[in-house]
């Protein structure tokens, strides 16, 4: 691809869309296709390697709670916040990977031999089953949501710390879970956020700990998704070398420049979004492309 401007834009939707309930790979998918990328392949390739950008970004972010799971591992089976904490990730991690990694196979595989018709239509069918994910868990979420008067009152998402409740950490059934649920996010149109935050609200985190556990798990998430097409089968480099390495790398780039920038901002606003909404339009106006666009 010669032009970088799709990669640039990639790079914007990742940076703002990751943290919405709403899938930012298949944003990317349905970016680099209007630009002229007909294989969709390759497209579902540049949705997940772009998540190195955010990855970054989340690091930064959740930096607080990553070091507490790393003292976790002094005593992993101990009943402290660390070790809480590093029992969530490594449990949760584990079931995606278990779920993640054969859908990316299939996924990329079906992607390979199908028509763009086919691949929008999966596209446009996933993303309106995220959109009643989502319609459940903004019910879920205005059950339990505390009365906010101001902006400025909204809960912050910043690292928890010792003194907050551990009856909030999800245990070992719940992240394995979360982690399966979260693994399906593999699926294009299938936002990750709306996965993992309603089963944690269904087990009865506050809508403020459902978000800040699902990003938490997101920071792992964001590494997995960018590394697995690279080491996993050849789809990773081949896309690379189809789209071109300079554009891949201003699209990781801007990604995470973007989400540097944006991470706090979006992350609030994340707790306001009516995903269920945005996810039903984008959904309905693919499967209108893909049966009107030749």
């Amino acid at each position: 691809m010669h032009s970088l401007l799709p990669a640039f834009f990639a790079g914007l939707v990742q940076g703002i869309v990751e943290w919405l309930p709403v899938s930012s790979k298949t944003i990317i998918i349905l970016v680099f296709r209007a630009s002229g990328q007909t294989n969709f392949a390759v497209n579902y390739v540049m949705g997940l390697l772009a998540n190195f950008g955010s990855f970054f970004a989340a690091l930064a972010y959740f930096r607080k709670d990553i070091f507490s799971a790393l003292r976790g591992l002094r005593a992993p089976f101990a009943d402290t916040v660390d070790s809480l904490k590093l029992r969530y990730l490594f449990f949760a991690t584990l079931a995606t990977g278990v779920i993640g990694v054969p859908i990316y196979l299939v996924v990329r595989h079906t992607f390979a031999r199908s028509s763009g018709t086919v691949a929008m239509v999966i596209i446009g069918l996933l993303l309106l089953v995220t959109s009643f994910v989502n319609l459940r868990r903004e019910k879920l979420a205005a059950a339990k949501a505390p009365v906010v008067s101001q902006p400025g009152d909204l809960p912050s998402l910043a690292g928890i710390n010792e003194e907050d409740d551990k009856s909030q950490i999800p245990r070992t059934g719940t992240s394995i879970i979360v982690g399966l649920l979260q693994g399906f996010a593999a699926l294009p149109g299938i936002s990750r956020s709306a996965m993992t935050v309603t089963p944690l609200l269904l087990k009865g985190l506050s809508p403020k700990e459902a978000l800040r556990f699902s990003f938490l798990l997101d920071v792992v998430a964001l590494l997995g998704a960018g590394v697995v097409p690279l080491v996993i089968g050849k789809g990773g480099l081949s896309a690379v070398n189809q789209i071109g390495i300079l554009p891949v790398v201003v699209m990781i780039v801007v990604a995470a420049i973007v989400s540097f920038l944006m991470i706090g901002t979006v992350l609030r606003f994340a707790a306001r979004l009516r995903g269920s909404v945005a996810t039903f339009i984008i959904g309905a106006v693919t499967l209108v492309a893909a049966l009107v666009v030749k």
